[in-house]
């Protein structure tokens, strides 16, 4: 069974914004850019034997993780910490 990390966009959304509260460009940077980043998010994961999917959970953990043991969701977890934010990963944004 593959790990699965599903992204709750508003509570990611929420979180990430608090990150960039100097930019007030940032509301429209990360809502142009949050696509693509959950596809590089997603092609990343399949190359390291995780899934990625999002959902539109509005409460709780910017992220949540559907494991078949302990160990998995601590190896899900250090992936997904290894990856950029979504600030980071931006190919062009002004905002960082």
């Amino acid at each position: 069974m593959t790990t699965t990390i599903v992204v709750h966009l508003p509570a990611h959304r929420a979180m990430a914004l608090k990150l960039q509260p100097q930019e007030p460009d940032a509301a429209a940077a990360y809502d142009q850019n949050i696509v693509g980043y959950m596809q590089f998010l997603k092609d990343q994961a399949q190359r390291a034997g995780h899934a990625v999917t999002a959902d539109q959970q509005d409460f709780g953990p910017i992220f949540s993780i559907d494991e078949s043991s302990h160990a998995d969701k601590l190896a899900a977890h250090a992936w997904l910490e290894s990856q950029p934010d979504i600030w980071n990963w931006m190919p062009s944004a002004s905002i960082r």
